[in-house]
């Protein structure tokens, strides 16, 4: 017997065979919105922005793991936002803690080795000494409350 066409006269799918798109891949979504916020956190790292970039990097890790439960195992999508997330965040957190320990040194310590440092890189970079920016910026600022 021919099934070739048993759906023809069928009302419900309008003659046309039934589609079968296997199971639906949920996770995949979850997996590259992981990856992409992960890329995003590590260019914001790099621009600069040391604070915001954490937001992205911890949702690209919550995606990775939405992805897992989803799928039932990591893809490789999600693998690699999962690992460049980690990557972000501990680079976040490295470089805060970096600043956070020039801040208490140069608060704690002003004519230690990391404000001598401090003011020879300033210096080659900008002709003067961070002392003589700063008095340069808040002399013209009290002068200009004075007038």
């Amino acid at each position: 017997m021919n099934n070739d066409y048993q759906f023809q006269n069928d009302p419900n799918n309008g003659g046309m065979p039934p589609v079968n798109l296997g199971p639906a891949r949920t996770g995949r979504n979850m997996a590259i919105a992981s990856l992409v916020l992960a890329v995003v956190s590590v260019g914001m790292v790099f621009a600069g922005c040391c604070c915001v970039n954490v937001i992205p990097a911890i949702l690209a890790i919550v995606f990775a793991c939405i992805s897992r439960r989803r799928d039932g195992k990591f893809s490789g999508i999600a693998v690699a936002g999962l690992v460049i997330g980690i990557v972000a965040l501990v680079l976040t957190l490295v470089l805060f803690g970096i600043g956070v320990y020039i801040g208490v040194e140069l608060t704690n310590n002003p004519d230690g080795a990391v404000a001598q440092a401090f003011n020879n890189a300033f210096q080659s970079r900008y002709g003067m000494t961070f002392d003589e920016y700063m008095e340069r910026m808040f002399g013209s600022i009290a002068q200009e409350s004075a007038a």
